[in-house]
């Protein structure tokens, strides 16, 4: 372990609070939060409503998706994350904000409007759809696309993603829906993943259209400071795939277009994924398109030795595509006799078993410029589930004798990332007629890992930087597949051993890799030690972070040596949302922006969202924008640096509409 749990050091963040246990008070506040918003709103945001002042620079439009419309009828027994999305965007111009809302009007969506019920089951329903029998076919797990866990803008379109089934896709100004996506045809898989990374490549890493698409908006910026900053060009399909002996190699592999040299210094690449299982076993197919939304790439690959994989989210290095996958199996006891009888649903039918390692899968990325040829490797550490990955970067190192079949110069591999000890996909943390508190105390949290990879070895280090709970992890999106230095995170309000409490801070967290010191920890999964050779640390793509002014370091914030934590403490009856940080306009340093943060205020029952300068959170918000009503719970949100509002300046845009309203359900 990187810090010693067994000896609390109290915080002495600004804003924070003593430890204290959570109470069932405490635990009916953070319930409110997933009641169901049933209008959708067009409006400025009007200064009345603004503590502060909204930064005159910052400039494009914050999108949010999350479940907003739940089941409220008690026997249909359904979990929050079984709730139709709703996606929101503020768009930022000239220090104004605009608002807007819509849902997913999936086909799901619409027929259940149109019935006034619910048609469908869920990933955590029990029982039949509508709740009046427990009796249903337990082998049909055909279930509605909810649409409501990320968000995708790209290539001029926006996507709203869930995980289980494909794409919808979106208006990125009005939020009308229009149809389920292929992304022009270029997903094959029946499903794709809410998570996704966006890496900055050099020149010789991006394709034509990219340089075309680079080029276009150059032109399109100097004609006018006010247009698009995406390409708005459509996607294309893709006729049949080609594969090298190399790529068969390592896994069946399809190039929409070949790499060639790009005319611009850098360009940016979505990277993202496809999770697949059935009787026949688990699959993952990897995709990387360029600027103009045109598929670069897609590998397939067997997750070999798994039936099952549970998996929310990826990394990306230089090289590797890597995936971090719990011990999770279908319980067959449990779906006999518990789901197939109406009393648990599918997702609590999926166990973690902490007898069994976890599993760190890597494949090689198609096509990269070292030229260097790579196979799949698969690499062990101790018990744990990961949902939400921070970063992962790679570090080459000096050859040293004994590394027979590692890369050239060795490397190693290493991901941050938020990890559960433990993890159960019961509903009854949150469920209001329980009325449990026991979860806090203790069993299963999330905190801040560092996985190490040694490739040569097949070692894995695995330490806990960080003592407090945290989740929904951000980072600086220019440094993504680099290392980085500083993240933010939501987290609860205590720095305690053992108890820990629902999210009600905003951390940002400085690592130092190097002067945080290496301690006793887990290696397996490979044979072989020995000393490592020094590290040679890639040059930097960016200014190093500025130390924040009201950092706590090390032990006292609960903190491996070496780091440091910066925390605002939002209230005792506020809950945040996930963090989504900005890059300043024309900033050279790693972290120089804003974060932005959308919470849930259990006294108003309204929603507030905080800006903060990133580099200075215990300052308290830069500006607040008191929303007139509430947002119910969401998930995953993106930045896309084009405006999506009308003109601040037009008297004829109307301050407030009401579109529509949905039907409860």
């Amino acid at each position: 372990m990187g810090i010693n749990l067994d000896e609390h050091v109290p915080v002495v963040h600004k804003r924070s609070r003593k430890a204290k246990p959570v109470t069932v008070a405490m635990l009916n506040d953070v319930r409110t939060m997933f009641t169901s918003l049933l209008h959708e709103y067009a409006y400025w945001v009007d200064e009345s409503w603004v503590t502060g002042t909204i930064p005159p620079e910052l400039y494009g439009t914050y999108y949010r998706n999350g479940p907003a419309l739940h089941v409220t009828n008690p026997r249909y027994r359904r979990h929050i994350l079984d709730g139709d999305g709703m996606v929101f965007s503020i768009a930022f111009k000239d220090g104004k904000a605009y608002f807007r809302n819509r849902f997913v009007r999936t086909k799901g969506f619409l027929e259940e409007q149109a019935a006034g019920h619910p048609l469908y089951r869920n990933s955590f329903t029990r029982g039949s759809h509508d709740g009046s029998t427990p009796w249903f076919n337990p082998l049909d797990l055909t279930f509605k696309n909810v649409a409501n866990t990320g968000v995708l803008p790209w290539g001029g379109q926006l996507y709203a993603l869930w995980e289980a089934g494909l794409p919808y896709l979106m208006d990125p100004t009005s939020l009308a829906t229009h149809r389920e996506s292929r992304m022009g045809g270029q997903i094959r898989a029946n499903t794709f993943a809410a998570h996704y990374r966006i890496v900055t490549e050099g020149a010789t890493s991006c394709s034509p259209s990219s340089a075309a698409a680079v080029g276009a908006k150059a032109t399109a910026s100097n004609a006018n400071a006010n247009a698009s900053q995406q390409p708005q060009q459509r996607h294309m399909e893709h006729g049949a795939a080609s594969m090298s002996a190399a790529a068969a190699a390592a896994g069946h592999a399809y190039s929409g277009s070949s790499d060639n040299t790009c005319s611009s210094s850098s360009c940016r690449r979505l990277v993202t994924f496809s999770n697949e299982f059935s009787y026949g076993g688990a699959t993952a197919v990897f995709y990387e398109f360029d600027e103009a939304g045109q598929l670069l790439h897609e590998t397939r690959h067997r997750l070999q030795g798994l039936d099952i994989a549970l998996i929310h989210d990826m990394v990306v290095t230089e090289h590797y595509y890597v995936l971090v996958v719990g011990s999770i199996h279908l319980d067959p006891f449990k779906f006999l006799t518990q789901y197939a009888l109406g009393l648990c649903s599918i997702a609590e039918v999926m166990v973690f078993d902490p007898r069994q390692p976890t599993r760190i899968m890597m494949f090689p990325r198609p096509a990269r410029p070292s030229g260097k040829v790579l196979a799949p490797r698969v690499l062990t550490t101790e018990p744990l589930f990961v949902f939400h990955n921070v970063n992962g970067w790679e570090e080459e190192e000096e050859e040293e004798e004994g590394g027979e079949g590692a890369p050239a110069g060795g490397m190693k591999v290493v991901l941050d990332c938020v990890a559960w000890d433990e993890v159960s996909f019961d509903m009854g943390l949150f469920d209001k007629y329980k009325q449990r508190v026991d979860g806090f105390v203790g069993g299963a949290r999330t905190q801040l890992t560092r996985l190490t990879c040694d490739l040569r070895t097949g070692a894995v280090e695995c330490r806990k930087l960080l003592q407090r709970t945290v989740e929904f992890p951000m980072t600086d999106p220019r440094v993504t597949a680099r290392r980085h230095s500083v993240a933010w995170f939501i987290a609860d309000a205590v720095d305690h051993p053992v108890l820990w409490g629902p999210a009600q801070s905003v951390i940002r967290v400085e690592v130092e890799p190097d002067t945080a010191p290496r301690t006793a920890a887990a290696t397996t999964g490979g044979e072989g030690g020995g000393r490592p050779a020094a590290a040679a640390v890639e040059p930097r793509q960016l200014a190093p972070p500025r130390p924040a002014a009201g950092t706590v370091r090390g032990l006292a914030a609960g903190a491996a040596p070496g780091l440091a934590v910066d925390c605002w403490y939002l209230g005792d009856r506020t809950f945040p949302g996930e963090p989504m940080f900005i890059p300043r306009p024309g900033s050279s340093r790693e972290g120089d922006g804003w974060l932005l943060v959308a919470v849930h205020n259990a006294d108003s029952q309204r929603a507030d969202v905080l800006i903060f300068d990133a580099e200075a959170l215990s300052a308290g918000p830069l500006a607040t924008l008191h929303l007139p009503h509430r947002l119910p719970v969401s998930l995953h949100g993106a930045w896309d640096p084009t405006y999506r509002g009308p003109d601040p300046h037009d008297p004829k845009v109307p301050r407030w509409q009401e579109p529509s309203v949905v039907r409860p359900m």
